[in-house]
C-alpha cells in the first residue's frame, strides 16, 4: 500500500503532508483504488464511520455503486411509483466491462440478479448481503490484512488520514471545474466517508457526465435493512 501511494519504500520521496492537499489526495486516491475495492476499504473504516451501525453497510455499498456508475458499469435514475430513495433505479450498461474484482462481481449479482434494471430499495435479500460482507472479509484474510495487526492498523490510519484531507479540501468549496479528475476519482470515497452532501460537500460531477443522486446511501440502506417506503431510514 505504501509503495503504491508514494512511489517508493517508506522514507523515500517527499512526505505526503508536505505536498499541496490536491496533490496528496490524487496520489492517495489512485493508490488506494489500485490496492483495494470500495467494499474492502469500507470494511477497514467501518468502526470509525459517523453513521448508526445499521446504516454503515448501506454507505459502503453506495460508495461502490457510485464507483461502478463512474466507470460505466451502470447508471442511476428515478422512476416507478415510488418517490425519494425508494424510487431510485439502477440499470446495467449494455456494454459494461466485465468486473475484474470478485467482490465487485458478487455485488452486481446481489443487486441485479438476472435483471437489467432494478429498484435498489427492493433488493432486500438479507442473506445475499450477508454473504457479500462475509466474502469481503474472507478476501481481507486471504491478503493477510485481517490477521496482521500492524498492516491493518497502518491501512486504517492511512484511510482515516485520507478522509481528514478530503474533508479539509471539500471545506474550501472548490468548484467541479477546478480539478475534474481529482473530483471524479474522489467522489466514491466522499460517499464512503460521508462528505458527499451538505454545505461542505465534495464536488459532485455534472449530471450530464454521470448522475450520482445524493439519496443513493439511503436507498442502499433500505435494501440491506429491508425497509419499506415510509419506514425511517
Amino acid at each position: 500500500m505504501h509503495t503504491r501511494i508514494t512511489g517508493g519504500p517508506p522514507g523515500t520521496g517527499v512526505p505526503l503532508d508536505k505536498l499541496p492537499v490536491p496533490a496528496r489526495l490524487i496520489l492517495m486516491l489512485n493508490g488506494v483504488s489500485a490496492e483495494m475495492s470500495l467494499l474492502r476499504a469500507g470494511a477497514f473504516v467501518w468502526p470509525a464511520m459517523n453513521e448508526p451501525a445499521e446504516h454503515r453497510y448501506g454507505r459502503v455499498v453506495a460508495a461502490h455503486l457510485a464507483d461502478l456508475a463512474i466507470r460505466g458499469h451502470l447508471w442511476l435514475s428515478y422512476g416507478g411509483v415510488y418517490e425519494g430513495p425508494a424510487g431510485l433505479m439502477a440499470s446495467l450498461h449494455p456494454d459494461a466491462p466485465v468486473p475484474s474484482a470478485p467482490d465487485e462481481a458478487m455485488l452486481l449479482d446481489v443487486v441485479f440478479g438476472n435483471a437489467d434494471t432494478v429498484r435498489l430499495a427492493s433488493r432486500t435479500d438479507g442473506r445475499s448481503w450477508d454473504l457479500l460482507s462475509e466474502f469481503t472479509h474472507q478476501q481481507l484474510k486471504a491478503d493477510g490484512l485481517a490477521c496482521n495487526r500492524r498492516d491493518r492498523y497502518r491501512t486504517v490510519r492511512l484511510l482515516l488520514r485520507m478522509r481528514r484531507w478530503m474533508r479539509t479540501y471539500a471545506a474550501e468549496g472548490a468548484p467541479w471545474t477546478a480539478d475534474p479528475r481529482l473530483h471524479l476519482v474522489g467522489y466514491p470515497y466522499a460517499v464512503l466517508f460521508g462528505v458527499e452532501n451538505g454545505p461542505l460537500a465534495w464536488p459532485t460531477p455534472p449530471d450530464e457526465e454521470v448522475y450520482l443522486p445524493s439519496l443513493l446511501p439511503v436507498a442502499c440502506t433500505m435494501a440491506i435493512n429491508d425497509l419499506h417506503p415510509g419506514d425511517p431510514a
